[in-house]
């Protein structure tokens, strides 16, 4: 079968959820929203960081971040209840979504890669212990080049060799808007921030999830 082109998807947050680390932290006197603070002050310090030239990869600064993100809620918590929260990345559960999406693009002649902040490592295992990896023809890490998204030289990896056109699917606007800017195709799922963002660049597509989505590149894409 003829390549169409590439879909690269997000993968914390857009194929899998945090809904095991949000437990985690509930189960330490935390409100449903602490997880978006938390998520969100490592992102914007992981940003942050690479934007002045010092990378450090996401689990180092999700694991700084989180007992400042404690103490703006008002919570303590030891190192070992500190560690479960930060041990719950690595048994993220797949959207539901998620494998009917990419089965669905495989069979009309896409290839899937991943592309995302999280290290290559915990991204395979993630896969494989969802039984999705062999979807993916390529896994892209931003500590491959110590830059995270969305800087463009990111989204330069997933078009690298891509055979056609690439998509970039994501739950969080500003990923978006960077594949948008650096000139990826792109779909948002409103599944995590529910709206998108006025002031950024739109995507061709907006999906309340993936497989919803996934239909919608086949079919625009034919």
């Amino acid at each position: 079968m003829t390549t169409k082109g590439t879909v690269a998807f997000d993968i914390i947050g857009t194929c899998f959820s945090l809904d095991k680390p949000l437990k985690r932290l509930i189960e330490l006197g935390a409100s449903p929203q602490a997880m978006q603070l938390w998520y969100a002050q490592t992102l914007r310090d992981a940003f942050a960081l690479s934007h002045a030239g010092h990378y450090q990869p996401l689990k180092n600064i999700l694991e700084a971040e989180l007992p400042r993100s404690l103490a703006l809620l008002g919570i303590e918590a030891g190192s070992e209840q500190r560690s479960r929260v930060i041990d719950a990345f690595n048994e993220l559960e797949l959207q539901t979504s998620a494998r009917a999406c990419f089965s669905h693009l495989a069979s009309a002649g896409w290839r899937l890669i991943a592309l995302t902040n999280g290290s290559e490592e915990s991204t395979r295992k993630l896969l494989d212990q969802a039984n999705v990896l062999p979807f993916f023809d390529r896994i892209l890490s931003c500590d491959a080049i110590q830059k995270t998204k969305p800087h463009p030289d990111v989204y330069a990896l997933a078009q690298q060799d891509s055979g056609g056109e690439v998509w970039m699917v994501a739950a969080h606007a500003w990923d978006i808007m960077g594949a948008a800017t650096a000139g990826l195709r792109t779909a948002f799922i409103t599944q995590e921030e529910k709206a998108y963002l006025a002031v950024y660049p739109q995507p061709e597509i907006v999906a309340s999830d993936l497989v919803e989505a996934a239909n919608r590149i086949v079919s625009i894409s034919k």
